[in-house]
């Protein structure tokens, strides 16, 4: 919905891109097209996010909070109350879980406790209850990604392109690194000989999204594994010897789409000792 209304990116998208695309399509003798829904979760840790703010003299206020970033907080705090960073304290008891729910989002809770804490010099805490913390806080960025990929008779890749959209929420929080990452791990285990990788991290009138366990690469893996699978279908093959004929080799398929070369690879033996 966002890319029809036109929404504006959140951040610069990131273009990956090696070989000729247009001319790996246009040799192969297969190609497949298809669209892949990739959900969101909430982190759903342990305990909620909480803050407890307790103000000193003059600039100074020291706040306790479950983080996984204590610096950030710090600096967040400071810039809202427009301090010095060395004015504010930070203290983590314990993050009761954090997965990447408390990598950034709990800024808005440390802020508004220190906020308040200093506005009526007294100290404050704030709890919101389990729904109130899952309607505020961002989650897993969701994708929809578009994917193209051309394959010979075997089931060897040829050539691959992906648009990586993701909801990213009403700021850029750290969908940029997320998506990034996405593009970064489309590959998975396998060569692409002709590889045009883009993302559209999307600003939408929803929580801003955030860092969530695997920090997009989930989202780049499983549509690599779902080319894999579609090919096997197309071709009446097992997908695991689908898997083995696309993995990384030696010289001359050994680049990633980020132009890394592949070095000390040992798949194709540890998926053969598997397999045996």
């Amino acid at each position: 919905a966002a890319i029809e209304a036109g929404y504006p990116h959140v951040t610069a998208p990131l273009k990956l891109e090696r070989g000729d695309v247009e001319a790996g399509f246009a040799s192969a003798p297969n190609r497949i097209k298809g669209r892949m829904v990739i959900g969101g979760q909430d982190h759903m840790y342990l305990e909620g996010q909480i803050a407890f703010a307790i103000p000193g003299e003059d600039d100074e206020v020291v706040v306790h909070c479950s983080t996984q970033h204590p610096s950030e907080a710090q600096h967040m705090v400071a810039h809202v109350l427009g301090v010095p960073s060395n004015a504010v304290v930070v203290n983590v008891r314990r993050m009761g879980g954090g997965f990447g729910g408390k990598e950034s989002q709990m800024n808005i809770f440390a802020a508004v406790a220190a906020l308040a804490a200093k506005k009526w010099n007294r100290a404050v805490k704030i709890r919101p209850d389990r729904d109130q913390d899952m309607t505020a806080t961002g989650k897993r960025h969701d994708f929809v990604v578009d994917y193209d990929v051309a394959f010979d008779d075997k089931g060897r890749i040829e050539a691959v392109g992906g648009s990586f959209a993701a909801r990213c929420g009403y700021s850029s929080d750290l969908s940029g690194p997320v998506t990034d990452r996405a593009l970064f791990h489309a590959d998975n285990a396998y060569f692409y000989p002709h590889v045009r990788l883009e993302s559209r991290p999307m600003k939408t009138n929803t929580v801003s999204n955030t860092a969530f366990r695997g920090f997009g690469g989930p989202q780049g893996v499983i549509v690599a594994e779902r080319m894999i699978e579609e090919i096997a279908y197309a071709t009446g093959q097992d997908p695991l010897d689908v898997r083995k004929a696309n993995f990384y080799g030696g010289e001359g398929r050994d680049l990633t789409p980020y132009h890394q070369q592949v070095t000390d690879n040992i798949l194709d033996r540890l998926v053969g000792e598997l397999e045996q």
